[in-house]
């Protein structure tokens, strides 16, 4: 039987990190799924939202913590840039999920816009950025675990080819309101262009993040 796992390269504060940068994956995941009850529900909106922002406060929190580690010299000077590129980058995904929850509200309540035809493939885009923020999540316990290169490797291509998919789903959701355009006005096609776009650099985010730790593994290694 294959074993995937080897020696741990990093050191006690780089694990330290990873371990905020994974706790902070779960507080994206379950913000995630919160903004998936607001986009396929017209209830309770107000209060899925205050979870959001809860976890986004809890996210900056961690993500200070983990800065202040790196900076204090806890990790090796050859990964430093990577890693704080790493953690500015995961506290943008909660801070992306606050305004996507934010500006669903504002599309169901204040201007009330809840055409079927346009919801359904923006639900099927937040699903799939669920799905590569589920991978992401796994790829950092698994790099903390201290998983071989390969292994992470192809959890890396993995999330790539779900950004590739999410990028034909994106383009599917532009073109029913670009074709919806002159049914919509111009303030409600704005953000929901805007929405669709935001959700496209969630999962562009998460394709650099992937690509950013498996630099900091090639650099450990070498």
């Amino acid at each position: 039987m294959m074993m995937w796992k080897r020696i741990n390269f990093f050191r006690s504060g780089e694990i330290e990190i990873m371990d905020f940068l994974e706790k902070h994956t779960k507080l994206t995941l379950h913000s995630m799924d919160n903004l998936v009850r607001i986009v396929s529900s017209d209830s309770n909106l107000e209060d899925y939202l205050k979870t959001i922002k809860k976890n986004e406060k809890k996210g900056d929190r961690i993500c200070y913590k983990a800065t202040r580690k790196a900076m204090e010299g806890a990790v090796s000077i050859a990964i430093i840039n990577n890693l704080i590129k790493v953690i500015d980058d995961v506290d943008m995904l909660l801070d992306k999920i606050l305004y996507l929850a934010r500006e669903s509200i504002r599309l169901k309540t204040s201007l009330n816009y809840k055409d079927k035809s346009v919801w359904i493939p923006i639900y099927e885009n937040i699903l799939h950025s669920n799905l590569i923020i589920r991978e992401l999540n796994t790829m950092l316990e698994e790099v903390k675990s201290g998983y071989k290169t390969d292994h992470i490797l192809k959890k890396r291509d993995r999330i790539e080819e779900l950004e590739e998919e999410g990028d034909e789903l994106k383009a599917r959701a532009l073109d029913i309101i670009y074709d919806r355009a002159n049914e919509i006005n111009d303030k409600t096609f704005i953000l929901l262009r805007d929405f669709i776009l935001t959700i496209d650099d969630l999962e562009d985010l998460c394709e650099d993040i992937a690509n950013h730790i498996i630099l900091i593994k090639y650099i450990l290694e070498s």
